[in-house]
């Protein structure tokens, strides 16, 4: 696995050089070259016919190519079993973080787990968009102006006079009409056609041209990112809201070639750090609930003033009854397990800012080594202290750990919150 060749799986910060004779050749590092420099490089940097990706993790697909940037904070070899075992983790992430729905697509359709990541992504825009035109495409009243042989609506008096002069029996009119054509109608419409662009899926293909055979009288327009600033959904809009979301992410990634030369390319990325840290929020908040555990409240924290228009943000604030405590997510290999000055300083700043008990740098775990605790202690800052700790993703069968709250609750902060 993976079994298709047009798709190619790499780890994040890996280098990928283009080679003839090989999945990526030059053709494709052409058009990545193109985007990167568009984008400011952003997701990756631009060598001599190398790509060296950073932390961002997801997926582009360039031409009939499929890259697939995989996360990885362990010392593994870097074979297919590490592949998959990091593969299936950033889509449960994504799962988790509520940036991919998957309960919403079949047994038989999460197959398409094992292939790529973006074929979980088009499947659900279709499945979603599918669904929508079964249950009715949502029309509303539009004014539209015409030149008509029959007065119907509003006479344009200013645009009458100018079309119809020599025209007697014609009328520029403005009138109302009933129809599809709307906002969220034209925003599915291109979706669909940038996916009918850039997809390579047979089955895919077959059900983007039903799609757009049936969305035949929806006007194409020039969706940009503006158009999703001010949408707003009711109760008779809301079932549009997944699918508009997905088309979004579809839309403003993708770069075509306008000059020709079918080097269209499509990224959705997400930067691990964010990624990481939302995923720890997410498995301690669910804490919350839960009464044997004594914690109040577990929050994502907003910039907060510090000097000027420059802020202090902490990852993760958990409160309890009796004390505050920090978690600042990292998504890194420690060199020889110790970490850096300006983190450690960030630390600090933090304890005086939010006036902790305890704050905790986590890590990812990455060797059996790296399980234990460092705690640091000194009399002079009193009770404030720093804490180095790393979190082990997996269970024992190397899949993520569901529990991961609880045992970070269990290893960290336990002893420190019953502690008064």
């Amino acid at each position: 696995m993976p079994k298709n060749k047009n798709i190619l799986q790499v780890f994040e910060h890996q280098t990928l050089k283009a080679e003839d004779g090989t999945s990526f050749n030059l053709v494709h590092f052409n058009a990545l070259e193109k985007y990167g420099y568009k984008t400011g490089e952003k997701y990756f940097s631009v060598g001599n016919k190398r790509i060296k990706f950073n932390n961002y993790v997801g997926v582009i697909q360039v031409k009939n190519l499929t890259i697939e940037i995989i996360p990885k904070a362990d010392n593994s070899l870097a074979d297919q079993q590490a592949k998959d075992k990091w593969h299936n983790a950033l889509i449960d992430m994504l799962h988790e973080c509520k940036l991919i729905k998957l309960n919403t697509i079949s047994s038989a359709k999460l197959k398409l787990k094992s292939a790529s990541i973006l074929d979980l992504y088009y499947d659900l825009f279709l499945s979603e968009t599918e669904t929508i035109y079964k249950h009715g495409l949502r029309k509303n009243y539009r004014t539209v102006e015409q030149n008509l042989h029959t007065l119907k609506g509003k006479l344009v008096f200013s645009q009458h006079l100018r079309k119809n002069i020599l025209h007697k029996e014609r009328f520029y009119v403005a009138h109302k009409v009933f129809d599809a054509n709307h906002k969220l109608n034209q925003i599915l419409k291109k979706a669909l056609l940038v996916l009918k662009a850039i997809a390579h899926n047979v089955n895919h293909n077959m059900r983007i041209n039903k799609l757009l055979l049936n969305l035949e009288d929806i006007a194409e327009e020039n969706i940009t990112a503006q158009w999703f600033e001010h949408l707003n959904y009711d109760r008779n809009t809301e079932r549009y809201r997944q699918a508009i979301t997905l088309a979004k992410l579809i839309i403003l990634r993708y770069a075509p070639d306008l000059k020709g030369g079918n080097e269209n390319v499509l990224a959705i990325m997400f930067d691990m750090n964010m990624l990481f840290e939302n995923y720890v929020y997410r498995k301690l908040r669910a804490l919350q609930a839960k009464a044997d555990n004594p914690i109040l409240h577990v929050k994502e924290q907003n910039r907060t003033p510090f000097w000027e228009t420059r802020g202090l943000r902490a990852d993760i604030l958990v409160e309890t009854p009796h004390k505050r405590l920090v978690i600042d997510t990292k998504w890194k290999v420690l060199v020889d397990n110790k970490p850096s000055d300006a983190d450690l300083k960030q630390m600090f700043a933090y304890n005086l800012h939010y006036d902790t008990d305890l704050s905790i740098l986590l890590y990812p775990k990455t060797t059996i080594s790296t399980s234990e605790k460092k705690p640091f202690r000194n009399e002079k800052f009193n009770t404030q202290h720093c804490q180095v700790a790393f979190a082990d993703l997996f269970n024992a069968q190397g899949k993520l750990d569901k529990h991961l709250g609880h045992k970070i609750y269990e290893d960290l902060l336990k002893e420190e919150v019953l502690n008064k």
